[in-house]
């Protein structure tokens, strides 16, 4: 009796799993892998319940609830929609024997493994803190607070004043990124004082956020301390070497000696407005008086 109303819940668990899969694909256009990821979140959401519960049966060969689902929408298609389930869209049987696969190791390797799918409150106190992070930076993001032109206001916080931060921050980067930066002249004074400008506007502790954040959103940010637009993940050590590139391409399409530059017109290829330029030339002008003491 009971192992029949484990199978029942099992059919009746994937009417739902095929309403939420396909709510969140209508709704959000879901990839291949993340319409996997959704399926066995469902999978251990349910898993979890069925443990607080102590229907710990339920859980044994939880990974049939995807098979169903796979089947009712295999049904679906054919008798109902009257259409061709398999040449609906390239790769749809690799998707759907990827997906019970994955369900089925999550079953055996994992849920079938542990005591307790919910986490303890431990785990709990540690992923309520890190909530509680995303939460607030995702507040001020969107908010604007955290934005270049509201974080820092150009004209109360001039860096072409901090003399003392910039030198100890040229030292630093020299120390880190020195080997990192090919260039000579004039220009690798430009790129330190980039770097420098950028990393006032956005620290070390900012970035490893928006890292932090990619991981789970993957919406395009600013990558690296340069702060290069990207679609993919950059380091800080990459963003420079992307930006000399970029400069160094520009350089040498003038038909000026490459010991000369001028910083505004290079400044403009990487999209820097006009107080941000003024503020990356002061650093660099200081940085190359200092150079000469």
């Amino acid at each position: 009796m009971l192992e029949f109303f484990v199978f029942l819940s099992y059919i009746i668990f994937s009417f739902f799993l095929s309403l939420f899969l396909n709510f969140v694909t209508k709704k959000f256009h879901l990839t291949k892998i993340e319409y996997v990821l959704f399926t066995n979140v469902y999978l251990v959401f349910l898993a979890a319940v069925a443990n607080y519960l102590h229907f710990t049966t339920f859980c044994d060969d939880i990974f049939i609830i995807v098979i169903f689902e796979f089947l009712i929408r295999m049904l679906y298609t054919t008798y109902l929609l009257d259409k061709d389930f398999f040449a609906k869209e390239d790769g749809v049987l690799t998707l759907y024997l990827a997906n019970v696969v994955v369900a089925y190791l999550l079953n055996q390797l994992i849920i079938r493994q542990v005591e307790m799918v919910f986490l303890d409150p431990e785990q709990l106190k540690f992923l309520l803190w890190v909530f509680i992070i995303l939460f607030f930076y995702h507040f001020f993001h969107v908010k604007g607070e955290v934005s270049i032109p509201k974080h820092f206001d150009v004209r109360t916080h001039d860096l072409g004043e901090k003399k003392q931060y910039i030198i100890s921050q040229y030292a630093k980067m020299k120390q880190k990124y020195g080997e990192v930066i090919t260039v000579k002249g004039d220009l690798r004074f430009l790129i330190y004082a980039l770097m420098i400008y950028e990393n006032y506007q956005k620290p070390s502790f900012l970035r490893q956020l928006d890292y932090f954040r990619y991981q789970f959103d993957h919406i395009p940010k600013k990558q690296g301390i340069m702060q290069v637009e990207t679609k993919k993940i950059m380091s800080d050590a990459e963003s420079i070497e992307y930006i000399e590139n970029k400069l160094l391409k520009q350089q040498e399409k003038k038909k000026t000696k490459k010991a000369v530059i001028n910083t505004s017109d290079l400044l403009k290829t990487i999209g820097k407005k006009k107080d941000e330029i003024e503020q990356i030339e002061k650093v660099y002008q200081y940085l190359k008086d200092f150079s000469q003491l």
